[in-house]
């Protein structure tokens, strides 16, 4: 066995021991589980007074082998007849090497840095891509190194220079894997790879894909792709999934797609592109199966036989009138069990959990996650059904609410990062939120400046100053994080909530306080210099816990996002709170002589 970095640059011989040339490619044919070299190609010096090298396509069954000591050839170089290479056929090292592939068995892109090739019974294959660092060191020096070999039989190449390779690999192994596979290695490719991919699927099979792949990348996809087959896709999407995307386009390729597609989906994506894009309306499907209240049990098990698989959901059967008013809901088992003759008016649960079109979408995942449903119907003003709310969406808006809370917390999202054009334009985006930081630490190092008199007559009092720091805005983060919590959704009164964090800091800050007046004491021999710092510190937390509490609550009551009051707000007010109360009230203690 050898690797493809071993034998480019190898010089090569004819039958009479003349030097033709060296290695710089190797020529497989694509198709096979385990491809089959073709021919090598040779950089041969070229005639004169050209100065440069051509290349030399030398067929297979001219080569010795490629796993002797020197590569050779069985014929004298006047013998050779060039080989014409075919459509499809890869060239080693300029279509896979230090290229991406897709490694169907771990789900995942990979780049290639060397190739692992066998010969048995005069036939050269490619047995896999080495992925390791260790391969591209391999390279570099000469050294045996370990390998970390993906089999070819589990490759799919993605990149090649060559169009004509580009347009014939089948990406067969791709439509084996799952949708949501599918969507994990589109979204670990460049747009352009990711685009190339979908092309190169079935239409049903790119839909299911891109349907999974994250919703800011979905609409770059689309807009790289042809306007034709994205509505193709978004035909073949639901509805609601299609109206997202074209929502997330621009104008102009939003018009064109809408304008390719069949007129019935065009509409049904129009209309949910009315509502907000986080209200009920704006996640709703559709495609729900609707039966009317005087239908028999029969009737409905038939219309459902013939409706249900264009439709959404089946999980419940909603009843309308002829009006198309939402008067009940009835479950499958219910419907089945029934005796066949009798009207669905007298088997269905009138007492119907539904949202409005307006309702935001954190409240339908409440209303879901309260009443345990896995779907919930949707209606307007005249309480008429306009759609469904399925679990799949919930489980979206509920991935999408919780990266946005800890986003605002931490001051920065990932998409802030991906997105920004370069490194100085990613810093002052975050500029705004450090901004705070900075403001709150000059005003902390006022505060010491107005108390140095203090800090220098007790030295001490400084040694505790980061620990204070540390500490208040460690305690302040967790009351910040669970009223804000507490306050998103809505699962305590603010009231309650507010005290019992109140009570929970003020017993840590008295327990905190005890014990760092006894190392205060333990350390520096001074029961009242350890009385100082335990007191602060216990006045310190509870004060620090408090703000953390208040500050989210406020900004409910002022119909305000809790999460808004995030770490890189919070802490530089907690921090200049706690050094002028750690401060002031060691100035008051020393002022009564006590040290």
């Amino acid at each position: 066995m050898v690797f493809l970095s071993d034998l480019l640059n190898e010089a090569i011989f004819d039958s009479q021991g003349r030097k033709i040339g060296s290695l710089s490619d190797l020529v497989v044919s694509h198709g096979e589980l385990f491809p089959t070299v073709v021919a090598l190609a040779v950089a041969v010096p070229a005639p004169a007074p050209l100065s440069s090298r051509e290349t030399l396509l030398v067929p297979w069954r001219y080569v010795v082998g490629l796993e002797e000591p020197r590569l050779s050839l069985n014929v004298p170089k006047e013998s050779i007849k060039p080989y014409l290479p075919r459509n499809g056929e890869l060239f080693l090292s300029r279509d896979v090497l230090d290229k991406q592939i897709v490694d169907t068995q771990g789900r995942r892109i990979v780049k290639v840095n060397d190739l692992k090739l066998a010969q048995v019974k005069g036939v050269a294959r490619l047995l896999g891509a080495d992925i390791s660092f260790q391969a591209f060191l391999r390279r570099l020096v000469p050294f045996k190194v370990p390998e970390r070999l993906v089999t070819w039989n589990y490759v799919e190449p993605l990149e090649a220079e060559a169009p004509s390779v580009k347009l014939t690999v089948p990406h067969s192994k791709l439509r084996e894997l799952h949708p949501a596979d599918l969507a994990d290695l589109i979204e670990q490719m460049k747009p352009e790879a990711g685009t190339a991919l979908l092309e190169s699927l079935d239409v049903e099979t790119a839909a299911d894909a891109l349907q999974e792949v994250e919703a800011p990348y979905q609409a770059d996809l689309v807009e790289e792709l042809d306007s034709a087959r994205a509505s193709d896709l978004l035909e073949a999407m639901p509805v609601d999934q299609a109206a997202d995307i074209i929502g997330d386009l621009s104008q102009e390729k939003a018009q064109e797609i809408l304008s390719l597609m069949e007129e019935e989906p065009a509409q049904e994506v129009k209309d949910l592109l009315q509502y907000g894009e986080r209200t009920a309306g704006g996640r709703m499907s559709t495609d729900v199966l609707v039966l009317r209240e005087d239908l028999t049990a029969e009737q409905a098990i038939e219309q459902l036989r013939l409706g249900a698989p264009e439709e959404e959901t089946t999980y419940y059967l909603f009843v309308t009138d002829r009006e198309d008013h939402l008067v009940g809901v009835v479950s499958m088992r219910r419907l089945v069990t029934a005796s066949p003759k009798k009207l669905l008016r007298d088997i269905m649960d009138q007492n119907v959990i539904k949202v409005n079109l307006d309702t935001d979408q954190e409240e339908v995942a409440r209303v879901m996650a309260k009443y345990s449903l896995l779907a919930v119907p949707v209606v307007d003003e005249r309480d008429r059904l306009r759609g469904v709310v399925t679990v799949d969406n919930v489980l979206e808006v509920v991935h999408e609410e919780a990266n946005e809370d800890i986003s605002q917390m931490a001051g920065t999202t990932v998409q802030d990062v991906q997105q920004a054009g370069s490194f100085w334009h990613a810093a002052l985006g975050r500029f705004a939120w450090l901004s705070a930081t900075l403001v709150g630490g000059i005003i902390t190092a006022l505060v010491m400046r107005n108390y140095s008199q203090s800090i220098q007559s007790v030295l001490a009092l400084a040694y505790f100053i980061p620990l204070l720091l540390a500490v208040g805005a460690s305690v302040g983060g967790q009351s910040l994080a669970v009223v804000s919590r507490g306050a998103s959704t809505g699962a305590a009164s603010p009231v309650e909530i507010f005290w019992k964090e109140l009570g929970i800091g003020s017993i840590a800050g008295v327990v905190a306080g005890l014990a760092v007046a006894l190392v205060a004491y333990l350390w520096l021999g001074t029961a009242e210099l350890g009385l100082v710092v335990g007191a602060s510190l216990a006045v310190t937390l509870v004060s620090a816990t408090f703000i953390g509490a208040v500050l989210p609550l406020m900004l409910k009551a002022g119909h305000l996002d809790p999460t808004l009051a995030a770490g890189p707000v919070v802490d530089p007010i907690i921090g200049v709170i706690s050094v002028v109360i750690y401060l002031s009230l060691a100035s008051r203690l020393l002022s009564y002589a006590i040290l």
